[in-house]
């Protein structure tokens, strides 16, 4: 499920402005340098880049990744597994040959290394790579990289890839990341947050979700009581409101999970999950703009976008121009982000003022006291 699936998935980092003189030539040499070539026989793993249209052509032309304002191809990584199993009844025949060899001696640990390796090497020969991708999207103008993922394995396999290739590192923008480089926060509240989870940290990822266990609560808080009205930059307004799934956890050690589904009745258990000092650690939600409605899932990472359900795109737009295809669902991809930005922005601009402790605080737990039917407090 990736950029380009039906169902899209895909992880957000910020990628700084390279300080080239010409970008599209750099992006053009980088690609090329770094596009998919075939591993040598028996190698474990290839991997490059190719052409957005199809995972098999490495041609990346210019005219197949610049679309508009974004570069657009995918990343291959071809793997050979030998499974375990296979491997270690290899080893076993192997051994047993070299006690034949050795009056009925062990090898040594050293000698057990060398065919293990031997083994794994001819084994690796007989197997065919398995590939794999993921679509990339890059706006270089918004400093924005999205991965068609939401795997740890294969966006490491890419990033490695890619700041070789690019000498760039994109930040992934997990909670505390996605404030301080994917919003226009003011400086104090960045200066607050710094105080809150230390960005340098090598847990940071792990000690700042608290912030989106709080953010995807009081989401969901919104969407009861405020009607889900989510203002945006220019003028008007989304709405957002809790769609068919929501996972509650303690945000301490994210275990005694509660699964509900949001149906009719069904969200009983889920508050009584509040109540007890859950909050949401995951949940399905749906945006509606002026024109058009979405689905999709965060998790307290808030890192990637999960099962995005866009509208559907015009039917005869493949037919006539594959670009304007693309245009169209980046534009999607594009408002949700917008309508992302906004709350998560004005979630913080509550979290990290002195109103959170009198007024949004105490707003939050009446309504975790008293549910969706309790005096609405008007608090942002």
């Amino acid at each position: 499920m990736g950029l380009q699936s039906g169902t899209v998935t895909f992880t957000c980092f910020h990628l700084p402005d390279p300080s080239v003189a010409d970008l599209w030539s750099f992006i053009d040499e980088s690609l090329r340098e770094g596009a998919y070539r075939n591993g040598s026989q028996g190698e474990a793993s290839a991997k490059g880049f190719a052409c957005w249209e199809d995972l098999f052509d490495a041609s990346v032309p210019f005219a197949g990744y610049h679309k508009g304002e974004y570069v657009a191809f995918q990343f291959r990584w071809d793997q050979r597994k030998v499974p375990p199993l296979v491997l270690k009844q290899y080893e076993r025949e192997a051994v047993q040959a070299y006690r034949a060899e050795h009056d009925g001696k062990l090898p040594p640990r050293h000698e057990r290394l060398k065919i293990r390796e031997a083994i794994q090497n001819q084994l690796l020969e007989r197997v065919l790579p398995q590939p794999s991708g993921c679509d990339v999207v890059w706006a270089p103008a918004q400093c924005r990289l999205l991965v068609g993922t939401a795997s740890l394995k294969m966006l490491e396999a890419f990033l490695e890839h890619f700041a070789r290739v690019f000498k760039l590192h994109p930040i992934p923008l997990y909670h505390v990341q996605w404030a301080l480089h994917g919003l226009s926060l003011p400086e104090n509240l960045k200066d607050a947050l710094s105080r809150l989870v230390s960005v340098k940290s090598p847990h940071a990822m792990h000690e700042g979700r608290f912030l989106g266990y709080e953010f995807l609560t009081w989401l969901w808080y919104q969407a009861e009581c405020r009607q889900g009205r989510v203002p945006l930059e220019r003028g008007d307004f989304a709405t957002v409101a809790l769609g068919g799934k929501v996972v509650l956890s303690r945000q301490d050690d994210g275990k005694e999970r509660v699964i509900c589904t949001t149906q009719a009745g069904a969200l009983d258990e889920a508050r009584t999950a509040l109540r007890q000092g859950k909050m949401v650690e995951e949940a399905q939600w749906m945006l509606m703009t002026a024109d058009n409605e979405y689905t999709l899932t965060l998790d307290r990472d808030l890192w990637a976008v999960k099962g995005l359900k866009t509208p559907k795109q015009i039917p005869h737009a493949e037919e006539m121009d594959s670009d304007a295809r693309f245009l169209e669902r980046m534009f999607f991809i594009d408002e949700v982000l917008g309508v992302l930005n906004a709350a998560y922005g004005e979630f913080l601009s509550a979290r990290l003022s002195s109103s959170w402790v009198s007024d949004v605080f105490p707003a939050l737990r009446h309504w975790i006291e008293g549910g969706p039917t309790s005096e609405n407090h008007d608090v942002a």
